[in-house]
């Protein structure tokens, strides 16, 4: 990994972009979508609508992660894809948080989530939200890493403590009581920030393993 070029406070930034990503849905739902579907407001959205709004919004996470990856290693010296050892310890417990989130789910669905979606949806809507959960999670991951990295670089060394879950449960997780508008869901994406947080740290801060743990943990 490069060494860092800048101040510490530069990587929450970096994690605040990320979070700012994760908004422009709510800029393509509020000021593109309108015109594009006629006024039509999203609890009538036809599948077709939901499946634009779903490749227009992942093109714009797609993007916006793209970008900061590129610009963390090029501005901070931060390399978030370089491999980095698992430890064996980490793993385990990074399996069990994951097997923790995928009962919460189930607790909440009745069923598995997987499942429960296909169900909902049907097998077209079904490909599309969970290609359009990928993208949102590689997000989640940035803000995790970014979180992360802010916490050590401030400490001037490498910390256990799950900091980038704590930025996670502020953003990502705090954010969902509006969008969805209920306290309890709200609060158990919070609780899941701060998990894929300490997932981010069991797993040795290896991104790519990082991110298909995080993943399974959200979508099973």
């Amino acid at each position: 990994m490069k060494r860092d070029k800048s101040s510490p406070w530069e990587f929450l930034w970096y994690a605040l972009y990320a979070f700012a990503g994760l908004g422009l849905e709510l800029v393509l739902m509020g000021g593109v979508e309108p015109a594009l579907f006629g006024g039509t407001p999203p609890s009538r959205y036809t599948a077709a609508h939901t499946l634009l709004h779903w490749g227009m919004t992942m093109a714009c996470w797609g993007l916006t992660a793209a970008l900061l990856v590129r610009q963390a290693e090029k501005k901070l010296g931060f390399s978030l894809l370089e491999a980095r050892p698992v430890p064996r310890k980490g793993a385990r417990l990074a399996i069990g948080l994951a097997a923790l989130c995928i009962l919460l789910n189930a607790l909440d669905w009745g069923t598995l989530k997987v499942i429960g979606e296909f169900q909902k949806k049907g097998p077209l809507l079904f490909a599309g939200q969970y290609l359009y959960y990928a993208f949102e999670v590689v997000l989640v991951l940035l803000i995790a890493a970014f979180g992360q990295r802010f916490w050590e670089a401030l400490r001037k060394g490498r910390s256990q403590f799950p900091f980038g879950g704590v930025v996670l449960c502020c953003t990502w997780g705090a954010i969902h009581m509006l969008s969805r508008g209920s306290l309890s869901t709200g609060l158990g994406v919070m609780a899941f920030g701060l998990m894929y947080g300490a997932i981010y740290v069991l797993l040795g801060r290896d991104a790519r393993t990082s991110y298909l743990t995080m993943l399974a943990a959200f979508v099973i």
